[in-house]
């Protein structure tokens, strides 16, 4: 019994990485911008396509492929912020809602064009390959994932903390008027963190590519579990991804081993609620509810 509720907790710490991966470029672009981006899924499976590709094409390992990923959607998250979304900055939050959707729409089905329906997936020596410590399995690639999550979340807050361009993009988020007197350009530190949103999230579908189900209507689920992450964290609040993604990750591995795999997809939205009335600043108190 004990073995069995540790590797619960283990399964649901690996999972809650996969999770706050993923979550932290929806976290940083709402921060930042107040922009709740619904094409984030779109640009996981854009970075899951293109470790895919190279893979399928140039046998390149897909953690290899990884920079590619980011280098490919910082660029498309820079200029589709910058020649786009720009347009309704400081609008109404319903037209940035129906932009992105929008965007999520076009990416989905150019993808199906292009990539059929097809599922798809990438087969590695490691795809299945499990560590035995203990008596307990851990997944190597999700572990890798893990770690992922750890760094990026670090090399953020470094980022912002220590660079001219995320103090640039700190005083914007904390207000824009006066760091627009101090000669921020607000407009291109939006398109950057974007970008660096988008890189971020094509990363982590590069590194999810080698365990998960490839394929152009794959984004939506991924947008859906990346707000209840964000939520459960702090919305805008980026060590509050890893949290949130941790949380949720154990919950519903709990709920998957003592109750049943239905419930744990239910207990998303069960925690989702209760954090919108109880706490809607996120476990940690430190998110926007603007």
């Amino acid at each position: 019994m004990y073995t069995v509720f540790v590797q619960t907790i283990i399964n649901g710490l690996l999972l809650g990485g996969v999770y706050a991966a993923y979550s932290a470029g929806f976290s940083l672009i709402f921060g930042v911008m107040g922009v709740v981006n619904l094409a984030h899924g779109e640009l996981i499976m854009l970075g899951a396509f293109t470790s895919y590709w190279l893979f399928a094409y140039f046998n390149l390992d897909p953690y290899l492929s990884a920079p590619f990923a980011m280098i490919l959607l910082f660029l498309f998250g820079y200029v589709v912020q910058k020649y786009i979304i720009n347009r309704v900055i400081g609008q109404p939050h319903i037209m940035s809602y129906i932009l992105t959707f929008g965007l999520h729409l076009m990416i989905a089905n150019i993808a199906i064009k292009m990539w059929t329906q097809d599922f798809r997936s990438i087969t590695t020596s490691y795809s299945g390959a499990n560590a035995a410590i203990w008596g307990l399995n851990i997944p190597l690639a999700r572990l890798v994932t893990f770690m992922v999550a750890l760094l990026v979340t670090w090399v953020l807050w470094f980022f912002l903390m220590r660079t001219e361009t995320g103090r640039a993009i700190r005083a914007t988020a904390q207000d824009k008027e006066v760091a627009r007197l101090m000669g921020v350009d607000i407009r291109n530190i939006y398109a950057i963190t974007f970008g660096l949103g988008a890189a971020i999230t094509g990363l982590s579908g590069s590194v999810m590519s080698p365990f998960v189900i490839i394929s152009p209507e794959m984004g939506l689920e991924y947008t859906i579990i990346a707000f209840c992450v964000v939520v459960l964290g702090g919305m805008g609040y980026m060590p509050g991804a890893l949290v949130g993604g941790l949380v949720l990750g154990v919950a519903q591995s709990l709920a998957a081993t003592y109750l049943n795999a239905g419930v744990s997809v239910a207990i998303t939205f069960i925690i989702l609620f209760i954090m919108l009335v109880i706490c809607p600043k996120g476990i940690l108190g430190k998110g926007s509810v603007a």
